[in-house]
């Protein structure tokens, strides 16, 4: 990778069109992420949610953890076999 003088200067020597390309790569990276979700969305996640969140209320961070543990694992298998159904 080039040093940030270096990446400033090749910058200054672009033309109008380029710097263009590089402004709008800049803001794309940016933009936050995390606003992608629709407020529309928002309440049927929280209300899908609701469940968890009072369940968790009684369990310790270990259980937590060991509950998140298996919902990536599962999420893992289904990807994987969703995979493999494909090929």
């Amino acid at each position: 990778m080039t040093d940030l003088h270096e990446l400033l200067t090749v910058i200054d020597d672009l033309s109008p069109d380029e710097l263009e390309q590089v402004y709008r790569r800049v803001v794309q990276r940016r933009s936050p992420s995390y606003w992608l979700v629709p407020g529309s969305n928002l309440k049927a996640i929280q209300e899908i949610m609701r469940p968890v969140y009072e369940e968790t209320a009684t369990m310790s961070d270990e259980e937590i953890d060991s509950a998140i543990d298996e919902a990536l694992s599962e999420v893992r298998r289904e990807r994987k076999s969703a995979s493999h159904n494909r090929d």
